[in-house]
């Protein structure tokens, strides 16, 4: 029977319904499993057992129970588990219960030996869902703590046995396999590249960006490529490319001939167009095989992980033309994805990188824009959102070549990046279809550490104030920078910050984990900082400044960095903490007031105004005698000495 007494209860329901499964209530229509729980009321009498909800997701048995308070998750015992023991565990605590249910069913029945176990709580506001695996191999109960579980849909019966085998099992997900094979052609092609090609740094990507272009434009087969000296293998890559933009319309003319004048060397270099007895053909034609077979399909199935960025970044690694020579450092798909969510970029946003890079953001700002749901009558269909909504500033030829090409791998066939300085470019100079559009909201990573004495422009937050400048007002702007932006360390930019807070508004700064660039640049300590434009600071604001670092991120090795289970979760925590005024630690989040002389950072108003455990100065005690010791072993006791011998000569 249904159960319609909580808010609870309605919303997990809900919740359920949507996975388009069949469940029970209060009881289970599986005859065995029924048979299990009549003797497992929580209260610890004899009575059936009634969990809130059971359902099968492929042969797997799922138990749900929830509680109204979220202070009623879970509740564990002196070594850290979750407590059975007692009635009032069971019965009062949603975990508690749901494993209690699980356990009955893995010792009683024979068909499930394995049961997920979900303790759901809280309100709209405010909600918490834990998961547990309760196995029973024919002699021992198990009972192990799976984490949060941020998305129902998991359960649905298409994503169950991914879910199942990434947070179960530990397998990697789709995504993280086909990002992991993307990173190990990379790591091939440039080896390849420069060992068939003499290749290297910019060279490869470029290469790589035409032969992409060229197989897209469907107007070449690698069948062609046989390795001729007229026309070369090269020049009939070139063709297709030119071909393709002239007949589709691809760019204006002026950007048009900026990306084919990139892609001419192709056509005449000797390396890349001569037939090699150790391949077989040219390496133009082995080059077009793999990009073929290994990456071409992602562009359209693998939307959000920027391939030809860090296809990029790969290349440049170990060469004198190393891209994080040049400031650039290439901002993870998590967190181009976090920076749109943050602030709100949607549907009918004109969104701008003013420091585009290879795109990533646009990429990530087209994803999301994309997925919300088009409104009756509204003009921002998908192919409007691509020509006419996503504007890009880059002044490298080579990283505009990679990005204009990134875009039209994903459909734009009308890209509006800019070949220039950011610093050159005004609120006026975004138009489409010959009338002015605002700039509604910014995504950016500047480039890091050019700024120096005598070249203040270049400082990074003199990027993000131009970025405010040139944006609509009450634009949005999200931007990643190193933490000693926050921090003002010359006068120079504690000046532009001022100049910041008279002009517009300081929402958030957000520490994020350290390991955010790893593999790219090894010390930086990044943050996101969020705006609102030409809209001057209110002295009385507070500021959230939120400490991020534990963002469920980890390294692995062989892997790099992988979500170690808990990212999802973590990630909406982060998010209701931006957008709404959700009650939270001030270890987790400070709200302050600010001034141009403060640094903008969690660390610098966070006070540590909890009491220490018995534990942390049971821990300061024994660190303190072991370094007595090892003093006095050592013939430095005299240093402890209560009468100040440690003055001692």
């Amino acid at each position: 029977m249904p159960n319609e007494k909580t808010i609870v209860d309605q919303w997990v329901r809900r919740e359920i319904e949507k996975l388009e499964i069949d469940f029970t209530e209060q009881t289970s229509s599986i005859k065995e499993v029924k048979v299990a729980l009549k003797n497992a009321s929580k209260q610890g009498g004899m009575g059936s057992g009634k969990p809130e909800f059971v359902f099968l997701v492929n042969d797997t048995l799922v138990v749900v129970e929830d509680k109204p308070s979220t202070s009623n998750l879970i509740l564990l015992d002196e070594h850290n588990e979750v407590d059975l023991s007692i009635p009032k565990a069971t019965a009062n605590y949603a975990v508690n219960g749901a494993v209690h249910y699980a356990k009955h069913i893995v010792e009683k029945t024979t068909n499930f030996k394995e049961v997920i176990a979900i303790g759901a709580t809280g309100t709209s506001d405010s909600r918490g869902v834990l998961v547990y695996l309760v196995s029973n191999n024919g002699e021992n109960t198990n009972i192990k703590s799976i984490g949060s579980l941020p998305d129902w849909s998991v359960l649905s019966l298409i994503k169950f046995d991914e879910w199942y085998g990434v947070n179960v099992l530990g397998n990697l997900s789709k995504d993280q396999k086909d990002e992991l094979e993307l990173k190990k052609v990379a790591a091939q092609l440039h080896e390849d590249l420069r060992n068939y090609a003499s290749l290297e740094g910019e060279n490869k990507a470029t290469v790589v960006s035409a032969i992409l272009l060229a197989l897209d434009s469907k107007k070449i087969s690698i069948d062609e490529l046989k390795g001729h000296k007229r026309p070369t293998d090269g020049a009939r890559i070139y063709r297709s490319i030119k071909d393709y933009m002239e007949d589709k319309d691809i760019l204006p003319e002026e950007k048009r001939n900026i990306v084919l004048n990139k892609f001419n060397f192709i056509q005449t270099n000797v390396a890349l167009n001569e037939k090699r007895k150790d391949l077989g053909v040219t390496p133009l034609h082995y080059f077009a095989s793999i990009l073929q077979k290994d990456v071409l399909d992602h562009f359209k199935n693998n939307t959000e992980f920027d391939i030809l960025g860090n296809f990029y970044g790969e290349f440049v690694k170990y060469g004198d033309s190393d891209g994080n020579g040049l400031g650039i450092v290439l901002t993870p798909k998590h967190i181009t994805s976090l920076m749109a969510e943050l602030i709100q970029i949607g549907r009918n946003d004109y969104v701008l990188d003013p420091t585009a890079g290879s795109g990533a953001f646009l990429i990530s700002a087209m994803n999301r824009m994309m997925k919300e749901p088009l409104t009756e009558g509204s003009i921002n269909t998908n192919s409007h959102i691509k020509q006419h909504q996503l504007f890009g500033i880059e002044m490298q030829e080579k990283m505009y070549t990679v990005a204009t090409t990134n875009m039209i791998l994903r459909g734009d066939g009308k890209s509006n990046l800019m070949l220039a300085n950011m610093f050159s470019k005004k609120s006026d100079d975004f138009i489409n279809d010959g009338s002015k559009v605002p700039i509604t909201k910014v995504l950016m990573n500047p480039p890091y550490s050019q700024g120096s004495k005598g070249n203040f422009d270049l400082y990074e937050i003199n990027f993000i104030k131009h970025a405010l400048d040139i944006s609509a007002h009450n634009g949005k702007l999200a931007v990643i920078v190193p933490q000693s932006t926050m921090t003002g360390k010359s006068k120079v930019e504690r000046e532009m910050k001022q100049a910041i807070l008279e002009h517009h508004t300081l929402d958030a700064v957000i520490t994020l984990n350290p390991n955010t660039f790893h593999g790219q640049r090894a010390g930086v300590q990044p943050v996101v900082a969020l705006f609102a434009a030409n809209q001057p600071h209110p002295v009385q604001k507070q500021v959230k400044f939120i400490n991020f670092k534990d963002d469920g991120w980890v390294v692995k090795k062989h892997l790099g960095l992988q979500d170690d289970g808990t990212a999802s979760q973590k990630r909406k925590q982060l998010v209701d903490t931006v957008l709404y005024d959700v009650p939270m630690e001030t270890s987790f989040m400070v709200k302050s007031q600010v001034t141009s002389e403060d640094e903008w950072l969690h660390s610098y108003f966070y006070f540590n105004d909890s009491i220490p455990k018995p534990e942390a100065f049971e821990k300061t005690v024994q660190d303190y005698l072991a370094f007595k010791f090892d003093q006095t072993v050592h013939g430095r006791g005299y240093l402890f000495d209560e009468w100040g011998e440690s003055t001692k000569k």
